[in-house]
């Protein structure tokens, strides 16, 4: 009602087509506060659909969320997609390259990149080398390489490089994810604006 949505069975008739585009139908007459996370996360989507909207903004949609409820949701959301324009916020990289077709990063404010995830991976394609070393090794390689990203792999440090060419016989190739992308372009973005003046940094990638 509050949507302006009228009369009565036109009502009923939106809501429940909501309620099973969203899964939720068969639960309909259960108290909202004994949903599950996702469940709930489904709940706001319908809402958010009253009134035929042609914009949907979503805020880190899939945080706490199963793996089950995660594939359930994304799978709503790219069904909406079809019709509605979705922005979709989020710092869970997985859910970009699954669903969206265009994608942007934004750091400090700023956009510093945006595209089609495919093609921003493709830039970096014969780009990015990885290489196991120990923890204690980490703040030399920094010094010597473009290091772009670190996590912890079996008790020691698993490092990706960027590098037009393979820094040397030690690294392998690394066919290029988003997460990649998200690390590099923060990283360009950084160096270039820590540069002192006079110091031109060019972008070998445009």
């Amino acid at each position: 009602m509050l949507k302006g949505i009228g009369p009565a069975r036109h009502r009923l008739e939106v809501v429940s087509s909501l309620l099973q585009k969203t899964n939720l139908y068969d639960v309909r007459k259960r108290q909202l506060g004994g949903f599950s996370g996702g469940m709930k996360q489904r709940f706001g989507i319908a809402l958010a659909l009253l009134g035929d909207p042609k914009l949907i903004i979503v805020d880190e949609p899939t945080a706490g969320l199963d793996p089950e409820e995660r594939v359930r949701f994304l799978n709503l959301l790219s069904e909406i997609g079809e019709n509605v324009i979705v922005i979709l916020s989020t710092h869970i990289v997985a859910d970009i390259s699954d669903l969206c077709q265009q994608m942007a990063i934004i750091h400090r404010g700023r956009v510093i990149l945006s595209g089609e995830p495919i093609e921003l991976s493709g830039q970096l394609e014969g780009h990015v080398w990885k290489k196991v070393i120990d923890k204690s090794e980490l703040a030399s390689y920094e010094d010597q390489f473009s290091v772009i990203s670190t996590r912890l792999f079996a008790g020691r440090s698993l490092i990706h490089v960027h590098s037009e060419d393979e820094p040397d016989a030690t690294f392998a190739p690394v066919a290029p994810g988003l997460q990649d992308v998200y690390f590099w372009a923060i990283k360009q973005h950084d160096t270039e604006h820590l540069q002192p003046v006079g110091t031109t940094v060019f972008d070998s990638m445009k």
